[in-house]
């Protein structure tokens, strides 16, 4: 080890302060067992307890983001939105403006695939979308109510539309 340093400090000579500055954060990094190195704003080296950041964070649960999805947002969408073919469309189109809120913007491309689930969406944007239907049915809107309603939220967090 005391031979590595003498390696290093001789390398340090020769290295410009940019390549001194990487070379001490490498053997820093060496140092540090579970947690991540980091530059916070004023070019100070941290350091971060990753396990301990995972910790504070809320976990999906997949039975709550079932639940939901189906028994909550589609089955609210299902039973109010017009029935019958000839309304499938309008159907489609309120469809793809909430799946673009509740996929954090994605939107299907030239093939039809928005490369994103829905029934895989964070529990919060589930929540949200089920509280935009719940306050349309409240109102007893219209579908171009509804449409209108993910349309606005869409682009209120910069979200593009389905073309």
């Amino acid at each position: 080890m005391k031979e590595d340093n003498k390696n290093i400090e001789k390398k340090k000579r020769e290295l410009s302060k940019a390549d001194i500055e990487r070379l001490e954060i490498i053997q820093k990094s060496e140092e540090v067992k579970g947690e991540q190195l980091s530059i916070n704003i004023d070019s100070e080296l941290t350091v971060e307890n990753e396990a301990l950041k995972l910790l504070g964070k809320t976990i999906d649960d997949p039975v709550e983001k079932f639940q939901l999805y189906y028994h909550g947002l589609t089955k609210l969408l299902k039973d109010n939105l017009p029935k019958g073919k000839e309304n499938e469309q309008v159907r489609r189109i309120v469809y793809d403006e909430k799946n673009i809120l509740i996929n954090r913007g994605a939107k299907k491309d030239e093939k039809g695939i928005r490369g994103s689930d829905g029934r895989m969406a964070y529990i919060e944007d589930l929540e949200f979308a089920i509280q935009i239907v719940a306050d349309w049915i409240s109102k007893k809107g219209s579908a171009s109510d509804l449409f209108m309603a993910f349309w606005d939220k869409n682009e209120e967090l910069g979200y593009e539309h389905q073309d």
